[in-house]
């Protein structure tokens, strides 16, 4: 399955997304992410299939911090664009995929028992 990645509409409310973005991945420098927001370019990039063992044990759900991110760009007045490699998507596609990869996981957990 090909990443999703983000593209956030250049505003003035830069600083509050980068902040955001930060939260979630903090891997990413907040001049990267204001460059990447001013530039047009793709500002985040996830793999909906990302698993880390020590997440998993926590109780982590990475896929859903990175909808919740989508969220919270959005409450913040963000216009977020999401994309499928180079495809547009929807918010309501990228939930029926989060939905169908939980789905998986469960089938996957019963077939276990």
């Amino acid at each position: 399955m090909e990443p999703i990645q983000l593209k956030i509409a250049k505003d003035s409310s830069i600083i509050k997304y980068v902040k955001i973005i930060r939260e979630f991945d903090s891997s990413l420098s907040m001049g990267d992410i204001k460059s990447r927001i001013e530039s047009g370019d793709f500002v985040v990039e996830f793999d909906l299939e990302y698993f880390d063992v020590l997440e998993d044990l926590s109780g982590v759900d990475r896929p859903r911090l990175f909808r919740g991110m989508i969220e919270s760009l959005g409450s913040a007045g963000a216009q977020v664009s999401i994309y499928q490699g180079d495809e547009p998507i929807s918010l309501e596609f990228l939930d029926n995929l989060l939905d169908s990869l939980d789905e998986i996981d469960r089938q996957v957990e019963a077939g276990r028992d």
